[in-house]
């Protein structure tokens, strides 16, 4: 008797008589809904925020992504890595899988595909750490709903079009300023006391645009180090988002570029540096850096500042 002929990992087809229609599950909802909240996820990813068995996961991913179900899909701008046959996979939400959580009440907006996907690969696991850092350390992580929802942001922000870009005044000229994924906050207990810190987003760098560029035709590290410090200076997080303190946590693929920014900010600020910039690490997809194994580093582990001491956002 002929054997199923073992498919590629890209392929959403299923050899003849492999087919394998799948009766969801909770914890398949559970997948759907990490997904939505992070576009794209490696398969290590999804399972530290979903948890159960990492075998079973990458096998139900397997599942889900083939038909006839095709509620999961498999970006193929992954394979841009040399090592992606080896990596994680990478998965996104399909139609179906967006519309099994619509049916159930869950609200998953989905513009249309970004044009770097590293950049944004970068941002979703970014944005995942925080949330592991969280549930590890009995954080909370403010998202942006809660933002929306609360009675500290300004009605004209609750009612902008796009109430994640911060509009601000530079030399003269009207500006506005949005940062990679959406702000949110972290809200953490010591000895009883509540602290909170918030951010208007992380501004995750692949190294695709120039560090010290002054021309504000174009994005520049630059332009965000100066839009942000006036940002700061005028109060706008105040005003604008209703956060009582403001830090831009800025990451970077190596220390060699992190290290061009600091400086870059040094001159800038005339050698006072900054306290709201915070410097980090982390490999993109198309670094030839090994992947990073998913944790909470971006929430427990210390960040760099600009003559100031390093800021961690659960003990400073």
């Amino acid at each position: 008797m002929a054997t199923a002929r073992r498919n590629s990992r890209w392929t959403r087809s299923t050899p003849l008589g492999a087919r394998k229609r799948a009766q969801l599950s909770a914890h398949d909802i559970e997948i759907f809904s990490v997904l939505a909240r992070y576009r794209y996820l490696p398969a290590d990813y999804i399972h530290a925020i979903a948890g159960g068995s990492f075998k079973y996961l990458t096998e139900r991913l397997g599942v889900l992504s083939r038909e006839p179900n095709l509620f999961v899909v498999r970006p193929q701008q992954q394979r841009e890595n040399a090592a992606a046959n080896h990596r994680p996979l990478i998965y996104e939400l399909d139609q179906r899988g967006i519309r099994v959580l619509q049916e159930r009440g869950v609200s998953v907006q989905r513009p249309r595909a970004p044009a770097n996907f590293a950049h944004e690969l970068m941002a979703c696991q970014i944005m995942a750490s925080f949330e592991l850092g969280a549930r590890e350390r009995g954080a909370r992580v403010i998202t942006w709903p809660d933002i929306l929802s609360s009675r500290n942001l300004p009605d004209a922000t609750r009612r902008s079009p796009r109430p994640f870009h911060i509009p601000v005044r530079f030399e003269g000229n009207d500006f506005h300023i949005a940062a990679d994924a959406h702000p949110f906050g972290i809200e953490r207990s010591i000895a009883g006391e509540r602290s909170h810190y918030f951010c208007p987003g992380i501004e995750a760098d692949c190294g695709t645009e120039p560090v010290d560029a002054s021309d504000f035709a174009r994005s520049s590290i630059y332009k965000k180090f100066v839009l942000y410090l006036a940002v700061e200076a005028q109060d706008i997080h105040r005003s604008h988002f209703g956060f009582p303190n403001f830090y831009v946590p800025i990451i970077t693929t190596n220390e060699v570029r992190a290290r061009s920014m600091m400086e870059l900010l040094t001159r800038i600020t005339g050698g006072s540096g900054s306290r709201i910039f915070l410097f980090k690490t982390f490999p993109a997809l198309t670094s030839f850096d090994k992947a990073p194994s998913p944790s909470g580093r971006m929430l427990t582990e210390d960040w760099q500042r600009v003559s100031y001491p390093p800021f961690n956002f659960l003990t400073s």
